[in-house]
């Protein structure tokens, strides 16, 4: 039973490391992190960013390397607001076409009690809609 309750979690890794994370104050000055950003207000993606392969290895992501420095110019802003919504156009892109793979009955999600739980069909519909809405913001 335990080997079936691991499998059951590896299997479930590649979701998480897909999902997007959001980062939400309340207006009790709570925050909040989630998978699912707010219905209202403002929220910030604060999903991590792993190194690609093939990437140098300065230590630093570029994550960290873009925090940094900082732009100097107006134009450098628009060329790091450029270069951002195009990485967020390729995330909801690339969320789109994993979740267009899959079916929600092969897609686990934790549940409210913390255990891995089959996603239902609303969750499903949900994190495609969601995934849709970035891809019309962020790709031109």
């Amino acid at each position: 039973m335990n080997r079936v309750i691991a499998l059951l979690l590896l299997c479930s890794l590649p979701l998480a490391a897909s999902a997007q994370i959001y980062k939400w104050t309340d207006a009790n000055g709570q925050v909040h992190f989630s998978q699912n950003p707010p219905k209202e207000g403002n929220f910030q993606d604060v999903t991590p960013q792993l190194p690609v392969s093939g990437t140098t290895s300065g230590g630093a992501t570029p994550a960290k390397r873009r925090q940094g420095t900082a732009p100097t110019t107006t134009n450098d802003t628009a060329l790091q607001t450029k270069a951002d919504n195009e990485e967020r156009c390729a995330k909801a892109r690339e969320r789109i076409s994993f979740l267009q793979e899959k079916t929600a009955h092969r897609l686990f999600v934790t549940g409210d009690d913390g255990q891995p739980a089959r996603m239902t069909d609303e969750q499903f519909d949900q994190q495609l809609q969601d995934a849709q809405d970035a891809a019309s913001k962020y790709c031109s």
